[in-house]
């Protein structure tokens, strides 16, 4: 066994994999110390130890000077693994403790025994998979004093599996739907200002795992994979979960009661609001250089420019993810450490969502289906028109404007009594209408009937009396009409 190799691989592998960070290492390198604050755990690596003797006085140097390390650490110990990494053949007792600190000491000669102290197989295969680095790689990994780039050298499951997740949902869209429309991207949970104020409020969550392109799965998820992973070895895998999610809903939440009239989908507002905490976490830490803060930037800046040149991708939602991520994690960080500025946070955030709630419910809704069946027909697609006409009914997200366009499509691929027939037939839902009312007036006075003509505009120009063609042509009928009684 190659002893160097071993000892700093091992060390790379309980910091990029367990959530360990470099606390003590002595001038010649062959002793590191590894702390994990969430476990209180310290792990001590060794190498060039001769005898069982050298080993009862670690054990000892620890129990003696619990409260300095427990000081030196930021935490109290509760567990301390001694890994030694040796050649040497010597025999020792077993000096393992469970009270007040739980020590265990582990001796490694060979493969057998390194195989012995990882704590779960799949370790173990990863381990023993990657022999093709140099001790010298793990060692200048392990050592780099660049923050970015030892946050990027822990395993970030979560991170990977949001990714995992997105591009997934995208291949299914691609290979299996094979369409990226509009009406598609309503279908399957995309965000919609509409559809969320009719009690579909899931479409704040589903909107973030949805894309339109492989240009705008692939921008997000190469910034998911940057942030994510750099929020989730700062914080942990479930708090930057949570962190992802809250802000992304938050985000979707500045959306709506912005843009009440388009069809957001990305993961880009939850990736925003990773950035937001990365800058929350720099201001309460304090610990990033200027070259750090800049490079953050820069990438903010960035990732701003390059979205507004994808199709419905919503700003709105970046800048209040942006705002969310901050917010959360200030929450999270203050719950801990100061109570007063918690509740200002929280109270905040919680504000700020209760107006977003009653701008988005209060503001006049946009019939989205409306608009695409407008926008079809103005492409001349008056087939697929009629289809999303019978789309929309089918869902109940039907209004007088739909039966209008309706009638429009029917006059124009069959007869103007088929159309005059849907108006008629709309007027039974919606009897106070002015869009049906007007369009059977114009319908019938073609027809001769300036009777119905005047009837409908009447009723039309009664519930809109600020409309200026219904006045006109209440004018103008009723003109014809008394002029017909003389």
């Amino acid at each position: 066994m190659r002893i160097e190799k071993q000892f700093w691989k091992l060390i790379y592998y309980w910091i990029r994999y367990l959530n360990y960070e470099i606390a003590y290492r002595n001038k010649e390198d062959s002793e590191i110390w590894l702390s994990n604050k969430r476990k209180h755990k310290i792990v001590i690596f060794k190498t060039d130890v001769n005898s069982s003797q050298e080993i009862r006085f670690d054990k000892s140097r620890v129990q003696e000077h619990e409260k300095e390390i427990s000081e030196f650490t930021g935490f109290k110990i509760k567990e301390v693994d001694f890994y030694y990494l040796t050649e040497k053949i010597f025999t020792y007792e077993n000096l393992n403790e469970v009270h007040p600190i739980k020590m265990k000491f582990n001796v490694i000669r060979n493969m057998k025994d390194l195989n012995k102290i990882f704590p779960n197989p799949l370790l173990i295969r990863l381990y023993s998979q990657n022999n093709d680095k140099t001790s010298l790689y793990y060692k200048k990994r392990v050592q780099s004093n660049n923050p970015l780039e030892k946050y990027m050298m822990k395993f970030a499951p979560v991170t990977y599996g949001l990714i995992a997740l997105n591009v997934i949902i995208w291949l299914y869209m691609f290979l299996i739907l094979n369409i990226f429309s509009d009406n598609r991207m309503i279908d399957v949970g995309g965000l919609v200002h509409f559809n969320v104020v009719h009690g579909e409020w899931y479409r704040l969550i589903t909107s973030m795992f949805l894309h339109f392109n492989f240009e705008h799965i692939l921008m997000n998820m190469l910034s998911l994979f940057i942030f994510g992973k750099l929020v989730e070895a700062i914080v942990g895998h479930w708090r930057m979960l949570g962190i992802y999610l809250i802000s992304g809903i938050f985000g979707n939440l500045v959306s709506l009661a912005i843009d009440s009239a388009s069809i957001s989908v990305g993961a880009s507002g939850a990736i925003f609001g990773l950035i937001g905490s990365l800058f929350a976490m720099m201001f309460i830490g304090k610990q990033y250089d200027r070259k750090t803060l800049f490079q953050l930037i820069g990438v903010l800046l960035l990732l701003t420019l390059v979205s507004l040149f994808i199709s419905n991708v919503n700003i709105f939602a970046h800048i209040g993810g942006f705002i969310g991520g901050i917010l959360i994690t200030f929450i999270g960080y203050y719950y801990k450490v100061n109570r007063k500025y918690f509740w200002i946070s929280l109270g905040i955030m919680v504000l700020l969502t209760i107006l977003l709630l009653i701008r988005t419910l209060t503001i006049k809704e946009d019939n989205i289906y409306d608009k695409l069946i407008r926008d079809e027909m103005n492409e001349g697609n008056y087939n697929k028109a009629s289809q999303l006409v019978e789309h929309t009914i089918n869902k109940g997200y039907e209004d007088d404007e739909t039966y209008y366009l309706s009638g429009l499509i029917k006059a124009t691929k069959d007869s103007k009594a088929e159309g005059i027939s849907t108006w008629e037939r709309g007027l039974k839902y919606y009897p106070e209408s002015g869009i049906l009312n007007y369009e059977l007036a114009i319908a019938n006075r073609s027809l001769g009937d300036k009777k119905s003509a005047l009837k409908h505009i009447k009723i039309a120009y009664s519930n809109h009396p600020h409309n200026e063609k219904y006045k006109y042509l209440k004018e103008e009928l009723t003109n014809d009409s008394e002029s017909t009684d003389k």
